[in-house]
This record gives C-alpha cells, structure tokens and sequence, in this order.
C-alpha cells in the first residue's frame, strides 16, 4: 500500500499542500481529481521525492520513501509536459534506463512498440504530443514499476490511442497488482477504470474514498408531482442542489432516497419518480461547488 500521512509543503510563504492524506492500493487505479492549480502535480513529485515535503512522509508498505531508500527505484512518474534528451529515441533511450531499472523488459518493450506502432529509431523530440505521450508509457510499463504516477497522460490523444492505453493500463494492474495514480482533467474517462478517487482543492483533499463509496453516498432523483411544489420541504432530506426543468425536478442529495420518496407521497400526487446515477464529472462538480468554487458572481 502507498500511504501519504500529513503531508504539508510551502514554497516560501506560499502554502501549497495542506495536511495531505492519501491511501492507494495495489492492484488500483487512484483517481487524483482537482481544480486548476489545486496541487496535483505538486503532490505527484513529492511520492517521487523530486520535492521535498516540510512535513509529514510519504510510505510504501509500511516504509519510508526517502531519496536514497531502495523502493524509489520502484516507481515511475510520467510528467505532463514532457523533455527528452537532445537526439534521443525511444531506443536509445530505452538503453539508458536500463541503467536504473533493473526489472524493466525487452520482451514487453517491443511487444507495446508493434500495440502502438511506434517507431523506436525517431527522433523523439520530432515527434507530436501524442507520439511522445504513447512513447513515454511504453517506456514506463517496460520498467514494470510498482507504483506508477502518471499526469495528464491521455491528454490530446484520439478515442483509439485511449482505449489501447487503458487497456494496456488496466491488464498490467491486474497481473503485476501495480498501484497507479491517475492525475487528469479528463473526469469521463476516469469515471471507467478508478477504483478509488481523491478530490483536491487549494492544496486540501476534500474526499477520498473509492468510487462506488461516492456514488452510493451521493444520490440524484429526479421527480414530478401534481400541482404546486414547495422545494423549502426538502430541509430536513440533504438536499445539496435542486434544479428545475419544466415541470420535473432534479435532486442531488445524501439522505435516503426511500424516505424520500415517502415523503413525497404523503403528499402529493407523484406523477414520477427516477433515480439517476451520478457519474464523477457530477460528484467532482458537486463537491467543489459545495466549498464554493465556480459559485462566484461574476460582476456587471
């Protein structure tokens, strides 16, 4: 298990991480989810140790992750912006990490070369965005890490080069029981292969709990009644939003949907009554909205 107690960083007088709690399984895909410049990256290079926390560890298995401990030599991190060396390719680069990875695999190397017809002899610095992303995860399951942090990994790639990568992604978790930390903005494809979720902002984990929690603890309704509805008796059933469209009413809310649903049958005439799933994108939106962000009154 990698586990992250307490975790606090400052950059000057600027605090950018505050008291971070994270716990990621093996064998799982964590979903780091969060508002612009909430610190995801940032947390993602302290678990890398390329930063330096001012409080609080960060543990794999019990042990702590330090700079010169022997289990960093486990991890991988695929950044979002990505430098290769001057005229390298993906073969030559390949050899260099030989010298640090000793686990990493010719066999699984060339086997997701051909899956993702990728020349390895190209200049990788010639390369588009989408070439370098798919170059930099082949190299990265090659290394069969045992924590791999990826950031933004799937950005600007089509619908195909997606579906390979999660694929790939999803069978090497379920063999080798990988822990893998998914940083991205690109909640809908999260949504389809998270086991558990974190939800940041302003350097704060608001909610981490595995995504079938989230969606058990957050429910969505959607319902008509005969005549005039009063919403201000919804009060006591933890309604965080109601919207109305037409004549239905749409309900997101924590308490029990059966009460509920009671309720509105003592009295009223109740013409509908649907519950909805709630996908990430929703819960994300639903959280953050519920510390104020994206609530702001924009000025005339």
């Amino acid at each position: 298990m990698l586990k992250i107690n307490d975790l606090n960083k400052n950059f000057g007088d600027f605090q950018v991480l505050y008291n971070i709690n994270l716990n990621a399984d093996k064998g799982q895909i964590y979903g780091l989810v969060g508002s612009n410049g909430c610190g995801k990256t940032t947390l993602l290079k302290h678990i890398m140790n390329i930063y330096k926390q001012d409080k609080g560890n960060v543990y794999i298995n019990d042990e702590i992750v330090e700079e010169n401990s022997g289990v960093i030599k486990d991890f991988y991190y695929v950044q979002d912006n990505l430098f290769f060396p001057y005229q390298y390719t993906l073969e030559k680069l390949f050899q260099y990490e030989k010298l640090m990875y000793e686990n990493i695999s010719r066999e699984k190397f060339e086997e997701l070369i051909k899956f993702f017809n990728i020349d390895k002899n190209k200049n990788l610095n010639k390369m588009s965005k989408g070439q370098k992303k798919q170059a930099a995860f082949v190299l990265a399951i090659s290394t069969q890490p045992k924590v791999l942090l990826l950031d933004e990994i799937v950005d600007g790639l089509d619908a195909v080069i997606k579906r390979k990568f999660w694929d790939v992604l999803i069978q090497e978790v379920m063999e080798n029981e990988m822990i893998v930390i998914i940083s991205s903005h690109d909640l809908k494809e999260l949504d389809n292969i998270c086991d558990r979720v974190g939800i940041m902002h302003e350097g704060k984990i608001l909610k981490e709990e595995s995504l079938e929690k989230m969606k058990e603890e957050i429910k969505r309704v959607q319902f008509a009644v005969d005549g005039e509805f009063n919403t201000n008796e919804l009060k006591d059933f933890n309604i965080i939003k109601t919207v109305k469209i037409g004549s239905v009413y749409i309900c997101v809310l924590t308490g029990s949907i059966e009460e509920f649903k009671k309720f509105l049958e003592s009295k009223y005439k109740l013409l509908l009554f649907d519950k909805l799933s709630m996908s990430l994108e929703e819960i994300f939106i639903t959280e953050l909205g519920g510390v104020g962000y994206g609530t702001e009154i924009k000025e005339k």
